[in-house]
């Protein structure tokens, strides 16, 4: 009797480990989902730096100017740019 228990509690082991849907599996898929996670919040963390920028773009004049300046190299009439190296 105790190894028929014994046998049948090993069979069930080797059962949950190598069916389709098993434990193996199981952390398996645990992992690509924690990575997909963490991948999401960064995603929706830089949607969020977007969707302030665009706000920004739309409403405030001198973040407007600012982007020009900075990433376009715009310049006022009559402005003379002196750069120091």
């Amino acid at each position: 009797m105790n190894n028929f228990f014994l046998a049948g509690l090993i069979c069930i082991i080797f059962y949950l480990f190598i069916k389709h849907d098993g434990i193996i599996d199981y952390y398996r898929e645990k992992e690509s989902y924690q990575k997909l996670a963490a991948q999401k919040n960064q995603l929706d963390q830089e949607l969020q730096t977007i969707k302030d920028q665009n706000y920004l773009l739309k409403h405030n004049k001198r973040y407007i100017e600012k982007v020009a300046r900075e990433e376009y190299f715009y310049i006022y009439p009559d402005e003379i740019i002196i750069t120091l190296e």
